[in-house]
């Protein structure tokens, strides 16, 4: 499908992502011998990226190395144009400046998907930017900050960004901290009576021989879903205090929570540590390198591991050719297709010695 790959290797994970990667340690390991439990684990973390590195050099992959997370490397790529997408089930890559995001890829035979987001229509369907990302991610918690802002829900989070109607959530949480004292909500007006038909002010009886002015009708009224909101001064107001009411709640939580509005988290998200110290070329698969790393790390034989890999050294060599690029190590077809049936092929020059069948 010309997919072109990019892989990205996970960096020194940031000092704040201690306590996660504690945890996950002593999951795999047990919580006996904590500390020497999580060097183990990391130890043998680095080792198994090391021999995917040299997996990748064999098959000819680049890759690059992030400076800390490999999300954000990624959505680093993404973001300045170096990739179309980031392959992760991880959606701190949002946070970290990814536009498009690829989640659940599965390869199986019988049900072969990937689910593809973008942020773009992140922020038209569900009104969520980056700032926004960031900012529910310090409420409702992340990989920095598992437990969030105690007491503070996803609905709560969601009403809070519906009030300040575009503005940046981050900014919000300074306010917060500079000015800790709560708003205090406007008294309400003296109710009317509202129709139960358009739910403006006045009854059903009056609006039926009189009309309504804010339904503009001299006539009746016009019927409005359950969720209009009557413009009313009473309406507005209690809406209005109602909002207030909401963050007020949540601003009292948040303030009285140690360390907020954690600063270090947002710099983690929003500052970028990464850069491109090479650019991202493809090499040739390496057939002898190949077969050795297969030979020491899975035990394929020789002639299996070049099976595997002649599909996709062919095909690297065919590209080059299209493109007029012609060197004396690619592989030489000496037989074609001839009366509707595929022949054997052999390579020119041999491998090992021995020619080997495409």
């Amino acid at each position: 499908m010309n997919v072109k790959l990019v892989f990205v290797m996970e960096g020194e994970p940031p000092m704040l992502k201690a306590d996660v990667i504690s945890k996950r340690t002593q999951t795999r390991y047990g919580p006996s011998g904590k500390s020497r439990s999580q060097k183990t684990g990391r130890s043998h973390f680095k080792s198994v990226l090391r021999e995917c590195l040299e997996m990748l050099e064999c098959l000819g992959m680049p890759w690059v190395q992030a400076a800390g997370e490999a999300e954000a490397m990624c959505a680093y790529l993404n973001a300045s144009g170096h990739v179309d997408g980031c392959l992760t089930n991880d959606g701190d890559a949002f946070l970290y400046g990814a536009q498009t995001v690829y989640r659940n890829f599965t390869m199986n035979t019988k049900d072969p998907h990937v689910d593809c987001y973008t942020i773009s229509s992140i922020k038209s369907k569900l009104g969520l930017d980056r700032d926004a990302l960031v900012g529910l991610a310090v409420l409702l918690g992340c990989d920095y900050l598992p437990k969030g802002v105690p007491g503070v829900g996803k609905e709560q989070a969601l009403k809070l960004l519906q009030i300040f109607k575009g503005q940046s959530l981050l900014q919000r949480f300074n306010q917060w901290i500079e000015d800790p004292c709560y708003s205090v909500p406007q008294s309400a007006p003296k109710k009317v009576v509202h129709c139960s038909v358009c739910s403006h002010p006045g009854s059903p009886k009056d609006h039926e021989r009189n009309g309504c002015i804010l339904c503009k009708s001299d006539k009746y009224c016009e019927p409005h879903d359950y969720d209009y909101l009557c413009p009313c001064e009473w309406h507005q107001t209690d809406h209005n205090r109602h909002l207030s009411e909401i963050e007020n709640n949540i601003k009292k939580k948040a303030c009285s929570c140690e360390g907020f509005p954690f600063h270090e988290v947002i710099q983690e998200f929003l500052l970028n540590k990464n850069k491109m110290l090479k650019p991202i070329t493809y090499q040739r698969p390496d057939l002898l390198l190949f077969q050795r790393f297969t030979v020491q790390k899975m035990e394929w034989p020789s002639h299996y591991a070049c099976e595997k890999l002649l599909v996709l050294l062919t095909r690297y060599d065919m590209i080059e050719r299209k493109h007029g690029r012609k060197t004396s190590n690619q592989l030489q077809p000496i037989r074609t297709l001839c009366g509707g049936r595929w022949r054997p092929w052999k390579t020119e020059p041999p491998y090992n010695g021995r020619s080997v069948p495409v």
